[in-house]
This record gives C-alpha cells, structure tokens and sequence, in this order.
C-alpha cells in the first residue's frame, strides 16, 4: 500500500488536515462506486488551485485508472490528440457548472456531491493508479497530452526535494496552476514528506506576502511576472520571503537585485518541461545562488547541448538542449493509445537553446523555434535581445518573437511599457549592446503585453501584432522594398 497522502492545506483562510482531506477523497471514492473505481478506463479531472481539486485527485489517485489532468478554463481541453470522446469526466462540487463544456467535448460527466460530515477514513491506498497525463503548455499550438508514470513523478519530487533542501515542518507555497508541472511538483514534494501546503488559487501579492509573513512556508514558486510585481507592491510591515523561492524563466538581473534587497532571499531558477519534468535547479546555499543560469543537472540527469547530443558543443557555445534523464515522459497520448517520445540513443531533444558553463550550470537562451539564423550564419537569441531591453528604463517587459518575411525569418519585439515611448528611442538604446545582425526588425510598443489565462506572454498575439506592422516598417527600412 502506497505510504502517500494528502498533505495539510491551507486553502481560503482555513486549516484542513491531511485526514480530513482523505475523508472527502474517500467519500468521493465511494460515490463514484467500485465499478468504476476497478475499470482502467482514463478519467479527466480538473486540476485547478482549490481544495476539493486535490481532495478528487487523491481520490481518482487510489483508482485503476490513468488520470487526465485539465486545466480550470476548458478553453485548455482541446488538444492534439484531442480527449477521446466517451472519456470518464469527474466534477466535485465546485467545478459542476464545467459540465456543459466537457459534454461539449463528448466526455461522459460524474458531478460528484456535497460532503457534509467527513468520516475518519480508512487506510486508503491512494498514489497507486498507474499514471497521469498532464498537457504541454500549447503556447506554439494546441497543448499535447503526455503520459507520466505515478512512481516517475514521485522519483522526481523527491529528487528535486533533496537538491532544494526542506528542513523538518517547513511547508510550501502552490500559487502555480497544479495542472503544470511546476505546480503539481510542489504538491507532490508537499505529499512525499507529508508537509504542509499554503494553496492559492490566483496570484494575489496581498495574499502571497501574507503567507510570506507568516514563516511556516520554506518553499515558494513562481513566474517573474509574481516577482516584478512583489518587487513594487507595497509592504506593511516585514515579509521575507522563504528561503527557496524558485523561478522557471529569465530573471532580470534588476529584478533579482531588487528582490533581494527587498526580501533577503535571492531568486533561484530552475528549468523543466512536461516531457522531462525537473532537469536543472540551483539548489546551492544562498551565498552562492547564481539567478542568471538555471542551476546545474538534478543527480542521475544528463544535459548536453549541441545539433546532436552524441557530439556536444564546446562550453559556453549556445545550442540545443538535450535531456537524460530517469523521469522522461512514456509518450504522447491517451493510454493505452500512447506515441513513444523521440530520442536520440535515449537523448531527448528539447525546443529550448541554453549554454553550459565550466561548473556545469545551464544558461537557458530561449526556444529553439524563436531563434533566428541569419544569412551570415549568425544565430540569434531572443533571449539575448531581451537582455538588452531590461537597461531601458521605460521597458517593463517584452516579447521577442521570430516572423516571417519574404525574404526569410526576421526578429520582431513588442514593447510592454506605461510610458509613451518611441521606437527609435528603444532601437536606439538596444544598438548600444547588440551586435547589427542581433537588431530586431519590427519593434513595437504597447502599454500591456497579451497573454494568455495562465498569465504567460501570448505569443501568437504578439506575433500577429508585428506582422502587420512588418510591411509598414520593412518599407521604412528599406524605401525600394515593395
């Protein structure tokens, strides 16, 4: 029987024990009958930053059956392959007015009741239905289910537990959507030690710095949009930040130095993808934090970088990342109707660009997809042009995306600023750090970036916003273009 079980939750102010949120998994378990709880038929849940969300997951954990995680806007339920039609849906109580959009889809809907009085539970052999499949972030297209083992997942909770450090009763703080990896790592971590978790369900800097004050949280995860925005809220009193807060993405250098000032805690990186789960993070001690990179390889995790991972390139040369590593994905798919991932003699060739430094710590460049060869042979980094940008006074965040022109791929940059700035002054500002064939060629700005539901840059927006001012500015550029 599998030793896991809820952790304690702190959810809307009150204090729910790992027992009680058992009580309600099991009596959800029984409703839902012994029928279904012995078929292998996949089942679809919503994976959303709220209580009866995890106690379902607990209880859809202790089933025969793989579990579908979706997100909470079913705008994210179309995928590629999409959800097959007949699929188990199971709703707890508050996600019940989702069940017109799953019947949309051709998903056959449970909505499972109200749980008054929740019973002392059984012992309940919950984390042992065979896997869960958790969808890509479908920022470049229609999100990809990808198939995760149970016992994988756990392997790379404690994994990353043990490179990050968590000394005894310190909890973590879920504020990430749970249905992305990143977010379902913290329960998982949360669940393996049996520590307790602060859960939020929107980002709200009141609430998070709330929890921040408190000082039973050691652990926090978040976006660098969550940080900037910490980084200029206004603070009534101490908060300093729990000792590991963890971001997945480029960290301005200012940023990293503000919030270290500001809180004492310097911002650490980590780097992952649904496919790989947790590859790289800086788990060393606070002195030595180095928040430009993303840390090193977890123990047992292989990175080489280069056209082909058999012949790496030399150090410090930018490349393709490929991953090692004991916790890659079974495949794309809903099982049993899985597609084996693509490797290269066990070699998984990821979307994103990064360089590695003589200690081994990964610098991550941007995709793969966004990076623009020029016809010198010049390779481009988005993320270097956005490291430009963070020296402008006015630029408070950016997008730098590849576009297609007629005469090849050319790189476009929308401009998040509350300023009236001009794009000449930008231009300017950047060809004092950028080398010529670095310089992008639509530049834009806009008083807030697109993005999508999660909070991340719309990229597809942001692209369509420059592409039709392509031709304006390509005739500017150049007076004999047509």
């Amino acid at each position: 029987m599998s030793p896991y079980g809820p952790p304690p939750i702190l959810f809307r102010d009150r204090r729910w024990s790992g027992r009680e949120i058992s009580s309600i998994a099991l009596a959800w378990r029984e409703a839902l009958g012994e029928e279904f709880s012995a078929s292998s038929d996949p089942a679809a849940m919503v994976m959303a930053n709220h209580l009866e969300a995890v106690a379902l997951f607990f209880a859809l954990s202790s089933c025969c059956a793989p579990v579908i995680l979706l997100p909470s806007d079913p705008r994210g339920w179309r995928t590629r392959p999409p959800i097959p039609s007949g699929t188990r849906m199971v709703l707890p109580p508050a996600f019940a007015h989702l069940e017109s959009e799953a019947a949309c889809l051709g998903l056959h809907v449970t909505v499972l009741p109200e749980v008054d009085e929740a019973a002392c539970p059984p012992e309940v052999p919950f984390m042992t239905c065979p896997g869960f499949v958790i969808l890509t972030s479908g920022s470049t297209g229609l999100p990809r289910p990808a198939y995760r083992r149970t016992a994988t997942l756990l392997q790379a909770s404690a994994a990353r537990v043990a490179a990050l450090g968590f000394p005894a009763r310190a909890g973590v703080i879920a504020v990430l959507p749970l249905d992305r990896p990143q977010g379902l790592m913290y329960l998982m971590a949360a669940t393996v030690l049996g520590r307790p978790v602060g859960l939020l369900e929107h980002f709200r800097h009141n609430a998070l710095l709330t929890l921040f004050a408190s000082g039973e949280y050691h652990h926090w995860a978040g976006t660098p949009v969550m940080a900037d925005i910490l980084n200029r809220s206004v603070l009534a009193g101490p908060h300093p930040a729990p000792p590991i807060c963890v971001l997945a993405g480029r960290l301005p250098a200012s940023m990293c130095r503000a919030f270290e000032a500001r809180f004492g805690i310097p911002l650490r990186q980590e780097y992952g993808a649904t496919e790989a789960l947790v590859v790289t993070v800086d788990g060393g001690p606070g002195s030595e934090v180095r928040s430009q990179t993303a840390g090193r390889p977890l123990p047992g995790v292989g990175v080489h970088v280069g056209d082909d991972p058999r012949v790496p390139c030399l150090v410090g040369e930018p490349g393709r990342i490929w991953v090692s590593s004991p916790w890659l994905m079974e495949g794309y798919g809903f099982s049993p109707e899985v597609e084996p991932v693509a490797t290269v003699e066990g070699w998984w060739p990821s979307p994103d660009i990064g360089q590695l430094d003589d200690d081994g710590y990964l610098t991550i460049l941007g995709r793969l997809d966004d990076c623009i060869r020029t016809g010198a042979g010049h390779l481009v980094s988005p993320a270097e042009v956005a490291a430009a940008l963070e020296g402008h006074p006015g630029v408070t965040d950016a997008a730098v995306v590849p576009l297609e022109a007629s005469a090849g791929p050319v790189l476009g940059v929308l401009v998040q600023s509350a300023q009236a700035l001009q794009p000449d002054d930008v231009r300017r500002h950047l060809a004092r750090s950028l080398p010529p064939w670095a310089q992008p060629r639509v530049l834009e700005v806009t008083r807030e970036l697109p993005r999508l539901p999660s909070g991340r840059t719309d990229r597809r927006a942001c692209i369509a916003i420059l592409e039709k001012a392509l031709p304006l500015q390509r005739r500017h550029a150049d007076p004999a273009a047509p």
